[in-house]
This record gives C-alpha cells, sequence and structure tokens, in this order.
C-alpha cells in the first residue's frame, strides 16, 4: 500500500487502505456511498462462501450509486480446481490449497446470485488453453470476469 501511495499520481482522488472483506463490520477511511469503482481481482474466491454475501452487502453500501464492481476471478473446472487432491474440498467448488487459504471456484450463476442488488453489465466465461512448451504441458483455463454497476435508486 505504501507503494500505491509514494506514486506521483497518488492524490485526492485516489486513497488506498487495507480492509477486510469478510467481516461484517468494515473499516473504512471513507463514508458510505463514496466509491466509484471496487477491483476484485481473485479476490472472492479466497473468501469462505458463507461470507460472500457480507462482502458484496457491504461494497453495495460503500459504493456510490452508478459505482461499478469489476470482478474476475476462478471459474468452476478451472485446471486448479480439477488438480485438488481428494481432502481438500471443503464444500461443493470450495477447496483448500496446502497454505491453509480457501480457493472457490464460480459459474455465471453464482456471481449473478451474489450481486443480484446490482445491475449486470457484463458476465463472460474466459476459457483458455496455455501450453507450456517447455514441458509440453497443456493447461485448461476457466474464468469469470463480470462487470457489475449499484443500482440509482
Amino acid at each position: 500500500m505504501e507503494l500505491v501511495k509514494q506514486h506521483a499520481l497518488y492524490g485526492e482522488r485516489c486513497h488506498a487502505f487495507v480492509c477486510d472483506i469478510s467481516k461484517a463490520e468494515w473499516t473504512v477511511p471513507l463514508p458510505p456511498n463514496s466509491l466509484d469503482v471496487i477491483i476484485l481481482l481473485f479476490v472472492m474466491s479466497a473468501l469462505d462462501p458463507k461470507d460472500m454475501a457480507v462482502a458484496v452487502s457491504n461494497m453495495e453500501r460503500y459504493l456510490k450509486p452508478g459505482g461499478r464492481v469489476l470482478f474476475r476471478d476462478y471459474g468452476r473446472y478451472d485446471l486448479a480446481q480439477l488438480r485438488f487432491k481428494p481432502g481438500k474440498c471443503l464444500s461443493d467448488n470450495c477447496y483448500v490449497r496446502g497454505d491453509g487459504t480457501k480457493c472457490y471456484f464460480f459459474t455465471e450463476e453464482d456471481v449473478k446470485k451474489l450481486f443480484a442488488n446490482f445491475q449486470l453489465d457484463q458476465c463472460k466465461v474466459d476459457r483458455r488453453l496455455q501450453v507450456n512448451r517447455g514441458k509440453q504441458l497443456k493447461m485448461y483455463r476457466v474464468w469469470l470476469q463480470c462487470r457489475f454497476t449499484k443500482k440509482l435508486s
């Protein structure tokens, strides 16, 4: 965070802070209805599924009307999900990694349901074949990329 704050363009329109979004009450240095954009890059999959609705509710609370949520995360049947060993599954499509962190794999329906109070602008499944030519390894990756807008009323 300090690296961001040291950048020459950091100033009045940009506020970097750390927030545990799994908590019911957020400690945010800004008032409700004040954020323009929330970027979630592989964030929601790290939460316990029971904490996701609270996190989204708080996002709605702090976003301005018309504010956006940019979401990118793991999709169902991504290579990472298929590689998990037996005994690592905590619940449906939720796993625990070797370091103890959680990893959830979403469907489009999961994400749309989670952000049901928002206007859906875009939701795409990004399927890619990545090839490691050195190891002659094919990797089938699946990610979800969505954009939501907080409703004006």
